[in-house]
């Protein structure tokens, strides 16, 4: 079986100083769980809910509605008719369904050529880097490249992480793929790189919460702030696939998040030799 250890994109690894950086404030400043955490709204009552509820787990339309149950989707109260179409408030399955086809079929919203511009409903600026990548040029091309259903599963239930991405990715870039080799790696790299910021931005948002009214507080959370507008760039540019674009940004995020740290009176962290990841550098 491959080994899914991630080695340090950067010769030397000094990547992975970016966590321990991270855990060692975590244990200097006794923090609290992360601060980030987002309120969840139950979903709104539909007939869809209501009949799809009933059917077995094991049928396709069952097992569907229960992985919809259990994701943000659901608890944002992004109902069935979303994605698929059809009437949430009809009883009568016929009028329930009207519209609604196969994904299978090329007019299906869900049809797999068509899931990013589904998802780019709401998912606007993610879908809008995604539109800029070789993987949508490939999936517009001959249907057959990556979509976001590849990453995210079909409810979005899944953020790939370092480890499972290698596999994700070795799909199509792998010796004999149809993709070139050692991309998988670089991406893993990028997204150990984002893990290991958010620990950092946990541990200094979460100093800055209880340093209230304290000298350089509200530089703190300026840079803060900024830090996470650069964490959510990030993210959008991520879709793209140009890893350099995202280690740029993330970049950014650190410098932003060690200069909090250091206006809220704590001492300058040691250089840890964390370098913008550089596609195709490093082993493969």
């Amino acid at each position: 079986m491959r080994s899914t250890t991630l080695r340090p994109l950067i010769p030397g690894g000094r990547l992975p100083h970016a966590l321990a950086l991270g855990l060692a404030l975590l244990l200097a400043a006794a923090l609290a769980p992360p601060a980030r955490a987002q309120a969840r709204r139950a979903a709104p009552p539909s007939q869809c809910v209501t009949c799809h509820a009933r059917l077995p787990a094991s049928s396709g339309a069952g097992h569907g509605f229960a992985a919809w149950r259990g994701s943000p989707h659901a608890a944002a109260g992004i109902g069935c008719e979303a994605c698929h179409g059809g009437n949430p408030a009809a009883t009568n399955p016929a009028e329930a369904h009207r519209g609604v086809v196969r994904s299978g079929d090329t007019a299906s919203a869900v049809f797999f050529a068509r899931i990013p511009d589904t998802c780019g409903r709401c998912h606007a600026a993610e879908a809008g880097y995604f539109r800029t990548s070789v993987h949508y040029a490939r999936l517009r091309s001959d249907g057959h490249g990556p979509n976001c259903v590849t990453c995210h599963g079909s409810m979005a239930t899944t953020v790939l992480t370092p480890e499972r991405v290698l596999g994700t990715c070795s799909a199509c870039h792998s010796a004999g793929g149809v993709a070139p080799v050692g991309k998988s790696r670089e991406a893993a790299q990028v997204l150990a790189l984002v893990r290991a910021t958010n620990i950092l931005y946990d541990v200094v948002s979460s100093s800055a919460a209880v340093a209230r009214g304290a000298g350089g507080a509200a530089r703190a959370r300026t840079l803060i702030g900024d830090a996470e507008r650069h964490l959510a760039a990030a993210a959008e540019v991520w879709h793209s696939f140009r890893l350099d674009s995202a280690g740029a940004r993330l970049a950014a995020a650190r410098g932003d998040l060690v200069g909090a740290w250091v206006a809220l009176g704590h001492a300058a962290p040691r250089e840890t030799g964390v370098r913008t990841p550089v596609p195709g550098a490093g082993p493969r």
